[in-house]
């Protein structure tokens, strides 16, 4: 009985021991597992799990001076998209992050923002959805970092793929290790077009086997993001670039597939 009553004492002990040396205030990353989940979805496969970058794609956004400053210029670049070159850390990035505007609510927006400000040693302060909403409803909405811009409107087949897609998938579509696959002689490219609009449509999560490697990346969805013009003009691009020999896409393909 009398160490039955020292052990329980001594636990005791321990968890106020525990509980006094534990944070009394997590941090986002830590307790809304919404936000982790929505940068695992939409962000990791360009900026990494951990927020680490991908060397020739995206920037860290650990330890990101950019990320941690001022929250206005970060929810800018979450609306309207990047186009590189960014710099950071002495190297230079050139690749492309789309808008986000359209595709994730603003209470999503918020979240991830305030998951990005607050993780990875990231100390900065988490971000509303009524500021997203704010940013968002702006007349003419511009991009906040100096090297954004809007993708174009244009829908010339290259340049919708150079803005929105070559920087995971290569200016030339021979991928990137580890993010994004090839689309140059890729069967899965040149085959049935419905399922080609579809991924570009809702994008893809998961594990992806491609030239006998695999690739575990993140495809945001364009739907809303891109017209219809435009996602026909890039859809038919990556199917007859790079040596691929298929069917162009209409419109009205990409329309009847919504």
């Amino acid at each position: 009985m009398g160490k039955t009553v020292l052990l329980w004492f001594g636990l005791i002990a321990l968890g106020v021991f525990v509980f006094a040396i534990a944070p009394r205030t997590p941090t986002l990353a830590a307790t809304d597992s919404g936000a982790q989940s929505i940068y695992l979805a939409n962000c990791s496969g360009c900026h990494g799990a951990a927020g680490e970058g991908a060397v020739n794609i995206a920037p860290p956004l650990a330890k990101n001076p950019y990320v941690t400053g001022n929250p206005k210029d970060v929810i800018q670049t979450m609306l309207t998209g990047m186009v590189g070159p960014v710099k950071e850390r002495g190297a230079t990035w050139n690749g492309s992050m789309p808008p986000w505007q359209g595709t994730l609510s603003n209470a999503q927006l918020a979240s991830v923002i305030s998951y990005i400000r607050t993780s990875w040693g990231n100390r900065a302060k988490s971000v509303s959805a009524s500021q997203v909403a704010a940013q968002a409803a702006a007349a003419s909405p511009q991009a906040a970092h100096p090297s954004t811009a809007a993708p174009a409107a244009n829908p010339r087949a290259e340049v919708v793929y150079i803005a929105n897609c070559s920087g995971c998938h290569g200016v030339a579509g021979q991928g990137a290790i580890n993010i994004a696959p090839p689309l140059a002689h890729n069967a899965s490219v040149t085959g049935n077009p419905n399922a080609v609009i579809r991924i570009v449509l809702d994008g893809r999560l998961g594990a992806l086997k491609e030239h006998g490697v695999t690739w575990n990346g993140a495809m945001p969805p364009w739907k809303g993001t891109l017209s219809n013009a435009q996602l026909a003009a890039v859809i038919t691009y990556i199917r007859t670039s790079w040596g691929n020999k298929a069917s162009p896409v209409s419109q009205g393909q990409v329309a009847a597939s919504k």
